[in-house]
């Protein structure tokens, strides 16, 4: 009976935080996506928050038109999908109006026109047009027009040798410190944040200018689902009236002006150099704070996660045993057993994918990682208990029920008590790698650990020092997690006869 208002509790605790994150959103707020990792039109700022030019432009419309804006923060190639399937109202994301582009879904008029530009390292004298690109290695942000341009194909008419390396990284900055590590030869990149990272980057790279007419200037635009005129129309007033009343201008100067940079101190000590780095990357631009927010949801999920892993691994696990008392199949074994064969069958990250965008239709992005790897979860703790249980002596089973248990009576007290002691490192080693597989879950726009640390790689382009912190956060979840497994089984153990 306790199992049974566990189980239901947790199932409460779902129900409850898929009202609160998935309800309905008001009839005057619009929810708009974008990817924060392309500064100075989206990026996160100081506070965690998403900030930029394109942000404050979708504010600056939404006021005026008398609607609030709610920003879900997404990877670039996803918010095309993420529009069709109704998950967002619009996307602003230094988006390039394009034939094929246009074919999905309709855009806003134009608010800003851009240029394609080449970052090379400042000893490069090489390279100095797109077309002596042919043959290099470039590398660009997965989907832009940076990859059209640097994609050899029948239409590309510049870059036209096969034996061009195109290296496609999910973030503009991770392009960018591609060709900072020697990695690839070039980047093809929108000029805006090309200016930024050149300026944030100090004398190790340099910017050349495409030829207007080997590229022409594209357009940027709003994108909304495809035949949604009455937000397109919505949209377009609100530009054109924060163009009038001036409010363009001013996020123009504010975002596009000669911004102050900040730089870290340098050191020719390799020890001393570590030490200015971890504190312009922690502390100067208060990256702690978002490491902080970021643990904060981590544990969030793993810890949910392992809730409903648990119960469902358990219901599983009773669900397959049918098929040891009975001495056949049952129809609840073969329904666990197809269960267990699907889950593990496939990546978690296909699965968080379905679930977020398909189930969920990209929203309630936690509820849908919680549930994901909570099923996932289940499925390997239903194999771990059942082997478990039958790993308990049959005498065991026959003498709780020669004392008059029941069946149920005689699992709830003797074998699973027993089961237990013996299962116990190998759960330990699931909710471990529980824990570690949450770190996916910046596919489907949750900030957690990890995505923190590739948000302060983005703002600092330092990629050493974010990561051998984030590795040490994990290794200290990890190595306590251990130790709390340690305590209870030695716990369990002094029940033992000797």
């Amino acid at each position: 009976m306790k199992k049974r208002k566990i189980f239901a509790l947790l199932l409460c605790m779902l129900c409850v935080m898929n009202l609160t994150s998935c309800g309905k959103k008001s009839e005057n707020t619009i929810v708009v996506g974008t990817n924060a990792e392309f500064p100075p039109f989206e990026y996160i700022d100081n506070n965690g928050d998403i900030a930029g030019f394109d942000v404050a432009l979708m504010k600056a419309v939404g006021e005026e038109m008398g609607y609030k804006v709610k920003f879900s923060n997404m990877e670039f190639k996803s918010l095309l999908g993420a529009i069709s399937t109704g998950g967002i109202d619009a996307a602003i994301a230094g988006m390039t109006i394009t034939e094929d582009r246009l074919k999905s879904v309709d855009f806003s008029d134009p608010y800003f026109s851009a240029n394609q530009c080449i970052i090379l390292q400042s000893g490069n004298e090489e390279i100095k047009t797109l077309e002596d690109l042919n043959g290099k290695k470039i590398s660009v942000q997965e989907g832009t027009t940076g990859d059209i341009m640097a994609t050899p194909d029948e239409e590309n008419e510049i870059i036209t040798d096969k034996s061009t390396v195109v290296k496609r990284f999910k973030k503009g900055t991770d392009a960018v410190l591609e060709l900072k590590n020697g990695g690839v030869d070039a980047v093809i990149i929108d000029s805006s944040p090309a200016q930024k990272f050149v300026a944030a980057n100090g004398d190790t790279l340099k910017l050349i200018e495409i030829d207007p007419e080997t590229a022409e200037p594209e357009d940027y635009g709003i994108a909304v689902a495809k035949g949604n005129e009455e937000m397109v129309l919505m949209l377009n007033e609100g530009l054109a009236k924060i163009k009038e009343n001036g409010v363009y201008d001013e996020l123009i100067e504010q975002y596009f002006g000669d911004a102050e940079i900040v730089t870290k101190e340098t050191s020719d000590n390799w020890f001393v150099q570590q030490y200015y780095t971890f504190k312009y990357v922690f502390i100067e631009t208060e990256g702690y704070r978002m490491l902080l927010d970021g643990l904060l949801v981590t544990l969030k999920i793993s810890l949910l996660s392992v809730l409903f892993g648990v119960a469902l691994g358990m219901l599983l696990a009773l669900m397959k045993l049918t098929e040891t008392r009975k001495k056949h199949k049952t129809f609840w074994s073969v329904l666990a057993g197809i269960y267990i064969d699907i889950v593990r069958g496939t990546p978690v990250v296909v699965q968080l994918l379905i679930m977020y965008m398909v189930v969920f239709k990209s929203q309630a992005p936690m509820v849908a990682a919680v549930v994901t790897f909570g099923m996932n979860s289940g499925a390997y703790v239903a194999e771990i208990i059942r082997a478990g249980i039958l790993a308990v002596d049959n005498g065991q089973m026959e003498g709780g029920r020669s004392l008059g248990l029941t069946y149920g009576q005689t699992m709830r007290y003797i074998i699973i008590p027993q089961a237990v002691k013996n299962i116990l490192p190998a759960l330990c080693n699931e909710f471990i790698a529980l824990i570690k597989e949450t770190s996916i879950v910046g596919y489907v726009a949750i900030q957690d650990l990890t995505k923190a640390s590739d948000f302060l790689i983005s703002r600092t382009y330092e990629t050493f020092m974010p990561l051998i912190v984030l590795a040490v956060i994990y290794y200290i979840i990890v190595k306590g997690l251990s130790k709390l497994f340690s305590a209870f089984e030695r716990r369990l153990r002094k029940s033992d006869i000797r």
